[in-house]
């Protein structure tokens, strides 16, 4: 009899405390699982406030930055292009009456930046600066394959598309039960009972696509969260489509980082070695048709290798392998840009700059902090100079 009475008082226990977070869970992937919902109510936002929002959307933020940038279309001249190792770069970081968006996607490989651009080369004449990055530490410049067409007309509100994203219940219900939901929701529900105002804070997370409207720890910014996290940090995409990577860890031991880095199953050897460092000659065709399309039109290619975080490169370069497949893909990149009259600047040597490994996420992301230190550098070097000049090579880092 005991054994029973026990098992049932185990149920009920475990159905009070269960079930009410489950439930309380599903409320919020609810909530976070529209990304067509997210990003068109983040998109208007922001149009409306100019502010700081961050959209939840698993990584997929190609639909809220083609809706940025059809909206500021009409009033810039300069694209930045590629993955999330670009998102920091900033209007504040260009020459003065420069216009920018920062397109620049999570994981959008060079395949996409060049057909993204000869988008705009077509549809947008205005647009003149085209700042487009070759992640080699992510293997893009490696990458072989034909290179689609890119539409960014504006998009449309689709509610069958935006039914269609949504998981199905088995999968929801398996992440409403997961640790890792589980242990968010309880820094929520502690997050609720600590707030000076628990029931306006409650209704932010459970009854809201976002947060209430709020000012950044900058006091000027305006700032609205959609989804659960990040929220009240500012940590997200700017007017001009920067990301301030304001709430996210950086790097506290570097040296254990390069030495992951040196291992022969690292991202990075695996990037070196696909081709052994010879870049992809079909990308690099396209991206010398795209460079006289732009400078047809009376506008500038700027393609850039982004920063990697202080002492990598220079342990890649000192490798009795890697560095010879590095070498090759800096000797290739300078030969091409001589052969089209292009501009390739090497940022790969952060330290150069005076970056640290304190302004990095990762081994390949630097934060807005060593950006800026590379970009007042190089513009103060003569920057302007020289990207006007005839056969600019590889230069600012080599």
């Amino acid at each position: 009899m005991m054994p029973k009475r026990y098992l049932l008082w185990l149920l009920l226990f475990c159905c009070l405390t269960l079930l009410p977070a489950i439930a309380l869970n599903l409320v919020l992937l609810r909530n976070e699982g529209d990304i067509q919902a997210i990003s068109f109510a983040a998109s208007d936002w922001q149009q409306q406030s100019h502010g700081v929002t961050f959209t939840p959307t698993m990584g997929n933020n190609s639909l809220f930055k083609t809706l940025r940038l059809n909206d500021r279309l009409p009033e810039i001249d300069t694209v930045v292009f590629g993955s999330s190792t670009g998102m920091p770069i900033s209007t504040t970081m260009l020459p003065q009456g420069w216009k920018l968006y920062n397109l620049t996607l999570s994981g959008s490989p060079l395949s996409a930046s060049i057909a993204q651009a000869e988008y705009l080369v077509k549809h947008a004449p205005q647009i003149k600066h085209y700042i487009i990055a070759l992640d080699w530490s992510l293997g893009f410049v490696y990458q072989s394959g034909a290179i689609g067409s890119a539409d960014l007309r504006p998009p449309q509100r689709n509610q069958t598309a935006s039914e269609r994203d949504k998981r199905t219940l088995i999968d929801t219900l398996k992440e409403a039960m997961s640790y890792p939901r589980m242990e968010k929701l309880w820094k929520i529900l502690r997050d609720v009972a600590k707030s000076p105002q628990p029931r306006k804070t409650f209704r932010e997370y459970f009854r809201q696509l976002g947060s209430d409207e709020y000012l950044c720890p900058d006091g000027k910014s305006k700032g609205m969260d959609f989804g659960i996290y990040n929220r009240g940090t500012c940590n997200g995409f700017r007017y001009d489509g920067s990301a301030t990577y304001s709430d996210y860890n950086r790097i506290d031991n570097a040296n254990h980082l390069i030495i992951g880095a040196l291992a022969y199953g690292s991202k990075y050897a695996h990037a070196l070695q696909h081709t052994q460092g010879a870049i992809d000659r079909g990308h690099f065709t396209r991206l010398a048709t795209l460079n006289q399309a732009i400078a047809a039109n009376g506008g500038k290619l700027i393609l850039y290798m982004p920063p990697l975080m202080p002492g990598l490169e220079e342990a890649l370069l000192k490798h009795p392998q890697f560095s010879t497949y590095l070498l090759r893909t800096k000797r290739e990149l300078n030969s091409w840009a001589k052969e089209n009259d292009a501009v390739v600047l090497d940022f790969g040597q952060s330290s150069k700059f005076g970056c640290t490994s304190g302004e990095f996420l990762d081994e390949h992301h630097a934060d807005p902090a060593c950006y800026n230190k590379i970009f007042r550098i190089f513009w103060q070097n003569g920057g302007i100079q020289n990207l006007t000049q005839p056969n600019a090579a590889t230069r600012a880092g080599s």
